[in-house]
């Protein structure tokens, strides 16, 4: 059995970004028509990311590692409130999200990718990892983690990972 929700309803958009209607994850979107996607990084104070070994049971890239919490945004949730969504259900992590965590949101062919930074001082023992979709999470050194990232979909997810890293260096030089 897949870990995948087939049945969740996604808010669809058109190339703007206007809301035009309401499909099922497991209906297939005409062409111009996307839905929202959210992913996200968190580091350590050491500079290590955490990632996630996706569940074995995964429809989509079973056990490959990926970024530290993703999914897709549900009808009525903007990607502000799918991102806290993500992290509580993936990671039991409650923090609040803010429109500056999110650095940058990018179009592929049917969906739209939104991508979150975050800092942490938990341990990744400290994080409690959703059974049904996560084997575990770790932290690992940037150039480790580039090595577990194999290209998974078709979200740059090494090139992501160091826009991420460089958006919270930029935000801590704005606040000293």
């Amino acid at each position: 059995m897949a870990a995948d929700r087939l049945l969740e309803n996604w808010q669809i958009y058109n190339r703007q970004l206007q809301r035009i209607g309401t499909r099922r994850r497991a209906e297939t979107l005409a062409p111009g028509e996307y839905h929202l996607v959210v992913n996200a990084f968190i580091f350590n104070q050491r500079g290590q990311v955490l990632l996630q070994q996706r569940s074995p049971n995964k429809l989509y890239f079973p056990s490959y590692w990926d970024s530290s919490v993703g999914g897709s945004v549900q009808a009525g949730e903007t990607i502000i409130t799918a991102m806290q969504r993500e992290m509580t259900e993936e990671i039991g992590w409650t923090v609040p999200v803010k429109s500056a965590d999110n650095y940058l949101i990018t179009p592929h062919s049917h969906w739209v990718s939104a991508w979150f930074a975050f800092q942490t001082t938990r341990t990744a023992r400290d994080f409690t990892v959703q059974a049904t979709e996560l084997q575990r999470v770790a932290f690992f050194d940037r150039h480790i983690a580039h090595e577990h990232l194999h290209q998974i979909g078709f979200d740059p997810y090494t090139a992501e990972l160091d826009r991420a890293w460089s958006h919270l260096e930029r935000i801590q030089k704005q606040t000293i």
